[in-house]
């Protein structure tokens, strides 16, 4: 049988020139993609890559840009005799995006009327988004001098930008006084979504007279 003109070259080839053309064999058959520029999802057809083309642990949030991430922080302390009107962090939490998308902020409270105050509390409480308060209108309205205490919570959806941004759970005390129990908030982000109608605003406005 006669053998082919690759099958003789190959023979007279070195090692190394063997594996420098191999390698240029691959890199022809995958369009240089190897070689050049990282390649995009335009560039992948739908439903073409499961995770058995991918490699056990080798990819790490830093090859995916945009990927949902998570933070959170609570506070479990208590503030006592809280009587200030203007907002007041009860709990903080910094993150940073790498590009823009949206944020799911979520926070939760519990807080009493403060009984060695006359009077009966009233707490507003709200989200803080980068300096400005968001969805101002909710309350803790304790109704009675040393009554049960009562929990709040609140969610909303909002764009943001790439780059730092700062959540807050904050309250302000329209009443006698409250007792805080501390609180907790957290964000997730995804890269896609939407939202609308939203509220800020610098202070609540109701009806109530204080007691």
């Amino acid at each position: 049988m006669r053998n082919s003109g690759i099958g003789r070259s190959a023979g007279r080839l070195s090692p190394l020139a063997l594996a420098l053309l191999v390698v240029a064999l691959l890199l022809g058959t995958t369009g240089g993609a190897v070689a050049g520029a990282l390649i995009t999802g335009a560039q992948i057809k739908n439903g073409t890559v499961t995770g058995a083309d991918i490699k056990d642990a080798s990819l790490t949030h830093v090859d995916i840009a945009d990927e949902p991430r998570a933070w959170g922080a609570m506070k479990n302390t208590t503030t006592n005799d809280f009587t200030t009107a203007a907002w007041t962090p009860v709990v903080s939490k910094s993150l940073s995006l790498a590009r823009a998308g949206y944020l799911t902020v979520t926070a939760s409270l519990y807080a009493e009327d403060d009984a060695t105050l006359t009077g009966v509390g009233y707490l507003n409480y709200a989200l803080r988004i980068d300096g400005k308060v968001v969805d101002a209108y909710k309350a803790l309205d304790f109704q009675a001098d040393g009554g049960p205490g009562q929990s709040g919570s609140t969610t909303l959806v909002v764009p943001a930008a790439k780059g730092s941004h700062t959540v807050q759970l904050v309250v302000s005390e329209d009443g006698s006084g409250s007792f805080l129990y501390g609180g907790e908030i957290s964000a997730v982000y995804t890269p896609t979504g939407s939202a609308s109608g939203l509220d800020f605003a610098s202070r609540p406005t109701h009806g109530r007279v204080n007691h």
